[in-house]
């Protein structure tokens, strides 16, 4: 092989890597691509959900629970005197669900034993 035809052989070799290169960055990106819009697709598939299901009796829609957390905070922020109300509440259903779920953690036992 002359001087001429291994230099054109290592240019042709080095021309491959780059394109191998760039060919491995643009998979990457399109994998990247579809993890995202997996993702993506099961956000809207979870809000179209909520959008159909989270609704009252009367089919008027509920508010999110973001736009309740809202609602809450800004009545605390105007009645001061609810906070403890509130903190009251929460602790009464932190209790009820603690023991809700010692029964069935209970319960679970028994039928694990059988």
């Amino acid at each position: 092989m002359s001087k001429e035809e291994r230099e054109e052989y290592e240019q042709l070799m080095q021309e491959n890597a780059h394109l191998e290169e760039q060919v491995n960055i643009k998979q990457a990106v399109i994998r990247q691509l579809v993890t995202d819009i997996h993702s993506l697709s099961q956000e809207v598939e979870a809000m179209y959900l909520q959008q159909k299901w989270n609704t009252d009796d009367s089919g008027q829609p509920r508010p999110s629970p973001e736009q309740e957390a809202v609602r809450i905070c800004q009545l605390l922020q105007h009645s001061p005197q609810l906070f403890e109300d509130v903190l009251s509440r929460l602790n009464q259903r932190t209790a009820q669900l603690t023991s809700q779920a010692a029964a069935l953690k209970e319960e679970l036992q028994q039928y694990s034993k059988t």
